[in-house]
C-alpha cells in the first residue's frame, strides 16, 4: 500500500512539472480565455501574454521537481509511520502550491507591464 500512495502523492507534482515543460516547448501563442496562463493583466497586450506564457512554465516546470523531490522525501520520512494520513494532506498542499505560482507572474507582469 506504501508504494501505491508513494507514486499517487509524487503524481501530481511531476504532472506540474511535465505540464511546465510542455508549456516552455510550445508555448499559447494567442490570447484567448480557454487556454495558457490568462489572467486580466496578462491578456493587456501580446508582449504580457508571451511573457506570462514563458514565465508561468518556468515556474512550473521547477516548482514541480521541487514539489516531487520535498513529497518523496516526506513520504519517505513516514513510510514506517502514519503515511495514509499523509498522502492525503500532501495533494491538497501541492495544488495549493500549483495555485500559489499565480502570485509571483502576477507580481512580475505588474513591475514589468
Amino acid at each position: 500500500m506504501f508504494l501505491f500512495l508513494f507514486c499517487m502523492s509524487v503524481l501530481t507534482p511531476v504532472s506540474i512539472a511535465v505540464v511546465g515543460m510542455v508549456l516552455q516547448k510550445h508555448p499559447v501563442r494567442d490570447i484567448n480565455s480557454w487556454s495558457g496562463y490568462r489572467t486580466a493583466r496578462s491578456m493587456k497586450s501580446q508582449e504580457a501574454w508571451d511573457f506570462a506564457q514563458k514565465y508561468s512554465a518556468e515556474i512550473w516546470t521547477k516548482g514541480g521537481v521541487v514539489l516531487a523531490v520535498v513529497s518523496a522525501a516526506v513520504m519517505l520520512g513516514f513510510c514506517k509511520g502514519d503515511y495514509e494520513a499523509v498522502s492525503v494532506w500532501l495533494v491538497p498542499v501541492q495544488v495549493i502550491c500549483l495555485c500559489l505560482s499565480v502570485v509571483p507572474v502576477e507580481i512580475k507582469l505588474w513591475r514589468r507591464f
